[in-house]
């Protein structure tokens, strides 16, 4: 029961009272009624009144103004209460007979306190947090029972002495004018006053203790997100609880996610049933319309059933067991397959998109951008959990930026349309089974649903048959296109059974093996190409066909490099492959081998052997490649020279070749004989000379582009090397520890999803080094320490010097001077293989271990503390040299800032001004608009020295 001026509205039984005595009014004025006071003080539009009361009819505008008036005649002292807004609509002023007393307006426009099913935890959970955190906002899927909630949140701490609570229906709202006024309005403000200056709501919460609530705010969220922030930054006594599809994403803010109901497990026992929230839920609703009904076990466990295939709705579960008086339990459950038609007539005191499972999510749907919907429409053919790389097989087009695919699936998580789970590393998506009969409705009417089911047939193609995406010129006869990879499966261990034929087994492998790699089943096919290659051996010469025995090899190679084994058994492979291919006069062949040597070589950290092979990958492409070869050749050479630490000749080189492919344009049928796209690796490896060079802007700029080149059909292992190698590295250098988290998950994800060794342990150890920055670093100590064992056990030594330089740093910082010392000692071999791009790194790090080994010495009062300072600060001085000579100012930078920490500390901070000054122009374009840490320390050093020069001390 509401007051509204003198008059008691009851809308649920659609009564009106006043003084005890019934009123008579029609049906569309109490409708019109009920429209203008849900709008909570918000204005009303004209239009949007009569497509409420009149949906889908052609009403003139008079017969509104008729009603208005029966309205205002009931209304009789109080027909003010109903305003005309000239040329926007109507709206209804909140009052009530408490409003005339000085009493605080605790229950003014309070919903009813309806039972609450299974959330008595949640509910002492929020009470409880609201004891701690100004701002609240309680976040889940339409439907889910967040209003419910906060209405008995509301109720809870209105009993409470001396609390004044405020609930505000933010639903009609429409922009920042209107939640504002809403606002306002509610808190008994006035609304020009508010409009102008928001902070004069202020003045209206000055009761002790003061909850506001904001119902249904993902439509206005920025709006809200500004008001709360104000509120709560200059109101102590207040807190504010929110309901939203998304948090406000403010600083103040606690999320708490509200999980669907609790349902029982499919081999529940019939006793247990009920004590789930979801079959009391519908019981009870289902219950009070058709009593007696779904009375006996049969009946309970299908309300069960039903209950898990509405998983846990509890919007979805009421308009379900409303609907048992008409069909029953039998008829409900059989028809919840068209759950988007079944599931309406919700309760006429809801909010219209309440009312409907369609219009729940109708209302989320309308909250999306362009993008976002046509993701959210792709999604529907996926009935379980599905992986990033599925949706990029499956929703988007290839030339789709990848990184946008991202940002749109974070906004679909954000909203609540998608569930994100975390097995272990890896992230695996879902919609539940209602969103995604949305998804296909909406996929249907965009008449998209061939598109969509063609890539979804496709992706699930790719899983069982052999793309050749290692091993070219694969017939079509040996294609495993019409069997299931179980199938081939089977047929592979009766081949290699005792009542088997071997030869035939080896045959099948070299279809098999490059499916299982496609399919990123990379150690089952490590495991089969092994035997198969084993059983070779044993056969009679001739037994197997060249090509057969050629993509056993590349698959094995390619397996074993990218589960983390040896470098040089795959190494040797590779040299199998390319003589076999040069003596059958393969020359497609022959490329990959000479590309996989390459690969090999630079994963074992030996550049100079990667350069001899670029040199002769280029030599091949230029005699017989396709243009697409010859430019992918081009940029191994410049990778290796990065590697070499020839800075300007790798950027130079780059620039031109990416410049090539741009105006090239993506292979054609006949060029993708590669597994690889070198627009990936070329732009990633630009990103890394940029930020070496100091051009910070210029590489976070290639570095986007990297991520954007990534393509749908040959996500890996390109785009776990790239966030490894490239995106995560330079955000940790950037300071953008955010961003790097994020990636830093994705590449964990995509590495464990897929088992991808080397990359999985590189970024344990990337890992490592985001603890350490976060100020955790025992922690990060210990997870870097551990993944560089593990990659040196590999073989793997590809662009591990910075690994190693953040470990030795870490460790002189810890005191472990010695096993600093022998973990640059160790990292020196690398030279001796032309892995020159982190010497001057290196060289820098050694210095910061001598400086500690001086002050240990000193600190002991050893004549030897001279001698190890002095030691340093040659080191210093070498790496600014050789950095300098590389073109590698940020290296310079460190190295000169380091040199510059330890003059100051041996009080010759007169030098520091003269050695830092000349790097001011260098400082600015590292910086670049981000956070590095070395231009605040150049700064902080600068003002030091500046200081001791001034001082009495200095001037002596």
């Amino acid at each position: 029961m509401v007051e509204i001026g003198t008059l008691l509205v009851n809308f649920e039984h659609r009564e009106i009272r006043r003084n005890g005595m019934t009123l008579r009014i029609s049906a569309r004025a109490f409708d019109i009624l009920e429209v203008l006071f849900r709008a909570n003080g918000a204005i009303v539009s004209k239009d949007d009144i009569i497509e409420t009361v009149w949906p889908g009819q052609i009403v003139e505008e008079n017969r509104l103004q008729v009603h208005v008036a029966a309205l205002r005649k009931v209304l009789d002292a109080d027909r003010e209460l109903i305003k005309t807004v000239s040329g926007r609509g109507y709206m209804l002023v909140p009052y009530t007979h408490a409003a005339k007393s000085a009493a605080p307006a605790r229950t003014q426009s309070l919903p009813a306190d309806l039972p609450l099913v299974g959330r008595a935890r949640e509910l002492a959970s929020i009470v409880e947090r609201l004891d701690d955190a100004p701002v609240v906002t309680l976040v889940g899927a339409g439907g889910i029972g967040k209003t419910a909630l906060a209405v008995h949140v509301a109720h809870a701490l209105s009993e409470a002495a001396g609390t004044c609570v405020h609930f505000v229906e933010l639903a009609m709202a429409e922009s920042s004018d209107a939640v504002l006024a809403t606002v306002a309005l509610a808190l008994r403000a006035d609304v020009p006053l508010a409009a102008n200056d928001p902070r004069s709501l202020l003045a209206t919460l000055q009761a002790d203790r003061v909850l506001l609530v904001l119902d249904n705010a993902e439509h206005v969220i920025d709006a809200v997100a500004a008001i709360v922030q104000m509120l709560a930054a200059n109101a102590t006594n207040l807190r504010i609880l929110v309901t939203s599809r998304e948090p406000l994403a403010i600083r103040v803010e606690s999320v708490f996610r509200v999980d669907p109901l609790s349902v029982p497990p499919a081999d529940a026992e019939v006793r247990t049933l009920t004590e789930h929230g979801a079959v009391e839920l519908f019981l009870r609703r289902a219950r009070s319309i058709a009593p007696g009904c779904a009375a006996d076990e049969a009946s309970i466990r299908l309300v069960a059933d039903i209950c898990r295939r509405l998983e846990g709705l509890p919007l979805a579960i009421e308009l379900a067991a409303a609907r048992v008086a008409t069909l029953g339990v039998d008829g409900v459950a059989a028809r919840l397959d068209d759950r988007l038609n079944l599931l309406s007539g919700g309760m006429r005191s809801a909010l219209p998109r309440h009312q409907t499972l369609r219009a729940t999510f109708d209302w989320s749907y309308a909250l999306l951008d362009a993008d976002t919907r046509a993701l959210f429409r792709s999604l529907a053919f996926f009935a379980g959990t599905f992986t990033f790389e599925a949706v990029c097989a499956v929703a988007i087009e290839p030339s789709m930026p990848v990184a946008a695919t991202i940002a749109s699936l974070s906004e679909l998580a954000a909203k609540s349309l998608l569930t994100v789970e975390f097995h272990g590393a890896i992230a695996l998506y879902r919609l539940t089974e209602s969103t995604r009969a949305y998804a296909m409705e909406k996929l249907r009417h965009e008449g998209d649903v061939k598109r969509v089911g063609r890539n979804h047939m496709r992706y699930l193609q790719r899983h069982i048959e052999d793309r050749s995406a290692i091993t070219p010129h694969r017939p079509h006869a040996q294609s495993l296109a019409h069997e299931a990879l179980d199938d081939a499966r089977s047929a592979w261990d009766w081949a290699f059974s005792e009542e088997g034929d071997p030869a035939l087994g080896v045959a099948l492998a070299g279809s098999l093996v490059g499916t299982l790699l496609d399919a990123s089943l990379l150690h089952e096919c490590r495991e089969r190409a092994e035997r198969a290659l084993a059983t070779l051996e044993t056969l009679p010469a001739g037994a197997v066909d060249a090509v057969c025995e050629m993509r056993l090899c590349a698959a094995y190679a390619a397996s074993l490099l990218l589960t983390g084994a040896g470098a040089a058994e795959a190494t040797a492979l590779w040299r199998r492959v390319l003589a076999r291919a040069e003596s059958a006069g393969d020359e497609s062949f022959t490329a990959r081998a000479l590309w996989g040597l390459w690969n090999a070589a630079m994963t074992r950290g030996d550049i100079h052997a990667a350069l001899r092979y670029a040199t002769r990958f280029e030599l091949h492409a230029d005699r017989v490649g396709v243009p697409w070869q010859k430019l992918c050749a081009k940029a191994t050479i410049a990778v290796s020279l990065h590697c070499f630490g020839e800075l300007a000749q790798a950027r130079e080189r780059l620039e031109q070749t990416l410049d090539a492919l741009d105006a090239h344009g993506l292979p054609g049928p006949d060029e993708r004989n590669l597994a690889v796209d070198p627009r990936i690796f070329g732009a990633g490896t630009l990103a890394r000379v940029a930020w070496m060079q100091g051009d910070t802007a210029f590489a976070l700029e290639w570095m986007e582009r990297a991520v954007n080149f990534v393509r749908a059909d040959m996500l890996e292992p390109s785009f776990s090397h790239l966030l490894a190698a490239v995106v995560v590295p330079i955000e940790l250098a950037c300071g953008e520890l955010e961003a790097a988290s994020r990636h830093l998950a994705l590449l964990r994800s995509q590495t464990a999803l897929n088992r991808i060794g080397g990359w999985q342990d590189y970024g344990e150890c990337l890992a490592g080094q985001l603890e350490m920055l976060s100020g955790r670093a025992e922690v990060g100590l210990a997870r870097l320490e551990a993944g560089l064992v593990r990659l040196a056990s590999q073989g793997f030594a590809r662009l591990t010097a910075p690994l190693i330089c953040a470990y030795a740093q870490a460790l002189v910082e810890n005191g472990r001077i010695d096993e600093a010392q022998n973990a640059l000692d160790k990292a020196q071999q690398g030279r001796a293989l032309g892995d020159h791009n982190f010497a001057a790194e290196l060289l820098r790090v050694r210095g910061r271990v001598e400086r500690a080994r001086a002050g240990k010495r000193a600190a002991h009062k050893s004549g030897a503390g001279e001698t190890s300072l002095e030691a340093a600060h040659r080191y210093f001085r070498d790496a600014m040299a050789l950095a300098r000579e590389q073109s590698a100012r940020l290296f310079e930078l460190r190295a000169a800032l380091d040199l510059a920490e330890s003059l100051m500390d041996a009080g010759e901070g007169a030098q520091v001004s003269v050695l830092l000054r000349p790097l001011s122009t260098c400082v600015e374009r590292i910086a670049a608009g981000t956070r590095v840490p070395e231009a605040r320390r150049f700064e902080e050093l600068l003002r030091i020295a500046g200081a001791e020069q001034m001082s009495p001390v200095g001037q002596s």
